[in-house]
């Protein structure tokens, strides 16, 4: 645990380190074409997000036990992350959304719509954007944030995706960085 704790310390001193200056605007831009999600920070290098029975983890896809459990790769499009398996023998509904849920004081899960699972009622498929390669998220007062944490599971390796609207950074979880691949 020292080493993730001092990885998402040392990718965060990174993003601080990356981010312009506020003189300067920043500029959004929209992945074109098919990217995977890639977080940083809780491993040697960045691994990606996956689809597991409605959820989205991080780590190795194969290690992991679900019912339908695939990598995936998203492709960006009015403001929504559309999923799509990876695995031969897995499919996604073609309206599958990457979903957060910015529910006031609360670390919630990160999931997916689609393919039978009942999606949460306080869940957001819409107002993604990128800037550069990190993801963001915009409310509808036009503040932003990235507010991903990850817990780890019982699997080595694996862990579960939170979106993270508390502030408290409760103890378990890290906080990551989340860019797209491309």
């Amino acid at each position: 645990m020292k080493f993730h704790l001092f990885a998402a310390t040392l990718a965060w001193a990174t993003h601080a380190i990356a981010v312009p200056s506020m003189s300067k605007k920043l500029e959004k831009r929209s992945p074109s074409g098919s990217f995977s999600l890639v977080a940083y920070g809780v491993a040697e290098s960045g691994v990606n997000v996956f689809y597991s029975d409605g959820l989205a983890y991080v780590g190795d896809a194969s290690k992991w036990e679900g019912s339908v459990t695939t990598d995936i790769t998203f492709i960006f499009t009015d403001t929504r992350l559309y999923a799509t398996a990876t695995n031969m023998n897995v499919t996604l509904d073609d309206d599958t959304t990457f979903y957060i849920r910015p529910t006031p004081n609360q670390i919630l899960t990160v999931g997916f719509t689609g393919n039978g699972i009942e999606t949460p009622s306080d869940a957001v498929v819409d107002d993604f954007l990128f800037y550069g390669r990190y993801i963001m998220w915009q409310d509808e007062s036009g503040v932003l944030s990235d507010s991903f944490r990850v817990k780890e599971t019982n699997v080595t390796d694996i862990y579960q995706l939170y979106w993270d609207t508390s502030n408290l950074y409760p103890s378990g979880f890290v906080s990551p960085v989340v860019k797209s691949s491309v």
